[in-house]
């Protein structure tokens, strides 16, 4: 894979997409906590309205057509468990999917059976925000922000296994369909039930698909010695699987932490890489990274960052996904290192 996530348009991100109509009229104080936060102030009244604008016109097939122009072959399209349309779970909230807009998987549709199969692209689903939230932030949709109760109720995993079960079989005839990341970031919750849960996820979906599927660590594994992820379902007995990690060099690497661009440069042509190398489990696959710092580098120094992080991603067997592929009113000339869109156009990713 070489591709670019889908950020913020399935799965409601503020920070990236401020001055979408989806987030207008709602304090930020509410929309930065995410979706669920911001439906629940709006209601279906003025919401659903808001955040159909927002689908329509913040991703269409002519970003599709950008993104294969530049050479990609995949896209990571986020989605939340409400784009099923139900909850059989028959515990928690079982009406909490009936707050957030309806209509999302009308464009995981366009997306997977018109826009992706008429540019040559593949699709990754990733499964980022579960019933009961995994990781407590904005891109899981929680109702309680900043709590993550996924693994602590059985009626969450068992929604999540009937979700991405599916989600699975909705698309396993497409031929854009590549597969399903099968938990976005998981952070507190219980390292046996999601463990477990990939287990089941498999055995399910293996019933009817050969699809791609890919397992994440907790976030604070994503290193060759953690825990014992790297005999994790091993071939032959489990096929055409990817260990995810997502590598960001932002959060921990502050200037008032001692960091800066050279420093920074040097982690990632041998720390980030030896990381990538000594890696013995399942293909890995980076499904998210990003030239963006927690400080300003001069263009030389980005395109030094940027060619050394191609450079360490591209030892990872499984490939990589960008984050992301623009934000909100993005005409791609900004110099937001989140933007692939951008950093394409100034020359930065080449």
């Amino acid at each position: 894979m070489r591709g670019v996530n889908i950020g913020g348009w399935l799965v409601g991100e503020r920070w990236m997409t401020i001055g979408s109509p989806a987030w207008e009229g709602v304090p930020d104080d509410i929309a930065n906590t995410g979706e669920y936060s911001t439906m629940k102030y709006l209601g279906h009244t003025k919401g659903d309205a808001q955040f159909e604008s927002h689908r329509q016109n913040f991703i269409t097939e002519q970003d599709f057509k950008d993104i294969a122009a530049t050479g990609l072959n995949t896209l990571r399209i986020p989605v939340g468990y409400w784009i099923t349309g139900f909850d059989n779970s028959g515990g928690g909230d079982t009406e909490g999917w009936k707050v957030y807009a309806p209509g999302a998987i009308s464009y995981l549709d366009k997306a997977i059976r018109e826009w992706a199969p008429r540019n040559n692209l593949l699709v990754f689903i990733s499964f980022h925000a579960a019933k009961g939230s995994q990781n407590g932030a904005d891109h899981s949709s929680p109702n309680h922000p900043g709590h993550c109760y996924w693994s602590g109720y059985p009626e969450n995993v068992i929604n999540t296994l009937d979700a991405v079960e599916w989600l699975a079989k909705r698309y396993k005839d497409d031929l854009s369909f590549l597969g399903i990341g099968l938990l976005n970031e998981p952070t507190d919750v219980d390292e046996a039930v999601m463990k477990q849960y990939y287990y089941d996820a498999y055995g399910r979906i293996r019933t009817f698909s050969d699809c791609l599927l890919s397992i994440s660590p907790l976030l604070s594994q994503q290193n060759p010695n953690a825990s014992d992820w790297n005999s994790f379902m091993p071939p032959p007995g489990w096929e055409n699987v990817r260990h995810e990690w997502h590598r960001y060099q932002v959060w921990g690497f502050e200037q008032d932490k001692g960091w800066n661009a050279d420093k920074l440069i040097d982690f990632v042509n041998n720390d980030l890489t030896n990381n990538i190398n000594t890696w013995a489990g399942n293909w890995l696959f980076i499904g998210e990274w990003s030239i963006a710092a927690s400080f300003g580098m001069d263009d030389d120094t980005l395109r030094r960052y940027a060619q050394a992080q191609l450079k360490a991603f591209s030892q990872a067997t499984g490939g990589w996904t960008y984050w992301t592929w623009k934000t909100y009113n993005d005409d791609g000339t900004s110099r937001n290192q989140w933007s692939m869109k951008s950093m394409v156009q100034n020359g930065f990713l080449q």
